[in-house]
């Protein structure tokens, strides 16, 4: 499968923390076109962007060590996305910042980015409106109380707000890595996660026990179920697990083994339960009702049990290649 823009958009997100933990931006050039435009949308202390390579990349810089380095946490979430739409790759995030002894400072926002040729061409931050003149507020009212501009990055912080940025790390990765399946794109998916990632279907007894077998799972599971969506209607987090349930969708379009395609679409509830370490995710387990399931899409638990067999974990390792859900 070629890289797509939603997995090249994953490795942006993840050059962007880097350069934002260590305010080294030298590798982030390479994600942006040398013609690249960066729009701030009435960002205020924010920014307002920039323009060419350079432009861009100094442009996010400046906005973090002027705003973000101030406080002792930054704390962003994904709460929508990302995903793939005619204008980019689109996602809607908060934003909070936190410093000791003076109250959060919380944003909202929508992110486009659009690609041309494998790389940024246009990126547009579009803020809550009046986010930009409510940070200018915040700034003349307890700027004495932050750290300075450009301020190293705080390391020692306190329980609490690691707590919460582990959460909301853990929650935007697994959003992400469900809005990646959502598109069939395994590829996005699976950057997100660790080499020893292990996905868990116990409804239907398969089992993968690291990212590349994982790969090979999503792409039988996408061949027989090709507009596979997942719709989520809730996200916690606690500890080191994530617990994201919703509705699941698909069709039974392709070949199962010896199941012949029933053209019938399937749809009900599910769980998915993310476990995270290390920055990425490290397994999930994905759970649904097998009779739900078979009832709705024409196949017999029997049938659809027989077609599984032979890949399950209790067959030889080399025979466990086919198909995994959610």
């Amino acid at each position: 499968m070629a890289t797509s823009d939603l997995e090249r958009f994953f490795g942006y997100m993840q050059a962007f923390e880097m350069a934002w933990l260590t305010d080294d931006w030298s590798g982030l050039g390479d994600c942006f076109r040398a013609d690249a435009r960066y729009d701030a949308v009435d960002a205020g202390p924010f920014g307002a962007g920039g323009t060419g390579r350079e432009g861009v990349v100094a442009a996010l810089r400046a906005s973090t060590r002027s705003v973000d380095r101030r406080f002792d946490v930054r704390i962003p979430e994904i709460v929508e996305g990302p995903t793939s739409r005619a204008d980019g790759i689109f996602m809607r995030y908060t934003l909070t910042l936190r410093r000791a002894g003076v109250p959060d400072f919380v944003s909202l926002g929508e992110h486009v980015a659009t690609y041309d040729g494998g790389r940024i061409a246009r990126l547009v931050d579009t803020p809550a409106p009046g986010t930009g003149a409510r940070l200018a507020a915040y700034l003349a009212e307890h700027g004495a109380r932050l750290r300075p501009a450009g301020a190293p990055l705080e390391t020692n912080l306190d329980a609490r707000d690691l707590r919460d940025l582990d959460r909301v790390t853990a929650r935007t990765l697994a959003r992400a890595y469900g809005a990646a399946k959502s598109e069939q794109d395994f590829g996005a998916a699976l950057a997100v996660c660790s080499p020893g990632f292990v996905l868990d279907t116990p409804s239907l007894g398969v089992v993968a026990h690291d990212r590349d077998e994982a790969r090979a799972q999503l792409a039988t599971f996408f061949a027989v179920f090709p507009d596979y969506r997942f719709t989520v209607e809730g996200l916690a987090a606690e500890g080191s697990d994530v617990a994201c349930w919703g509705r699941v969708r698909m069709t039974f379009a392709g070949r199962l083994f010896e199941l012949a395609p029933t053209g019938r679409t399937a749809e009900l509830p599910a769980v998915s339960v993310f476990s995270y370490a290390g920055g990425a995710l490290a397994g999930e387990r994905f759970f649904f009702d097998l009779a739900t399931l078979c009832a709705q899409i024409g196949v017999s638990v029997d049938d659809l049990n027989a077609a599984l067999a032979p890949v399950r974990p209790a067959e030889p390792a080399a025979a466990r290649v086919a198909v995994a859900g959610g």
